[in-house]
């Protein structure tokens, strides 16, 4: 069972770190092409994360706890609002 909790603790953070960045093309971004690519790694990601979570369901893991809190701190930093200027410069 070591393996299979340092892989899901690995993937937590792999998908973290992927995820941001996917947040960060899909909200820096001024091309429409690179916003839907930073969706689609972001989607992709949230996918990922939800199916080790299942994975980490099915064999009762330890490591449910940081996919968990990964997959949702993604979700609160795409849907984070995002201040903009008043007046576009």
């Amino acid at each position: 069972m070591l393996d299979l909790e340092t892989s899901l603790l690995t993937f937590a953070a792999l998908g973290l770190v992927v995820g941001t960045w996917g947040v960060v093309w899909a909200r820096t971004s001024r091309t429409r092409g690179l916003i839907s690519c930073g969706r689609g790694l972001f989607i992709g990601t949230i996918l990922f994360l939800g199916a080790a979570s299942l994975l980490a369901a099915f064999h009762r893991a330890d490591g449910i706890l940081p996919l968990g809190l990964s997959a949702g701190a993604l979700v609160v930093a795409m849907l984070w609002e995002i201040p903009y200027p008043a007046w576009p410069e």
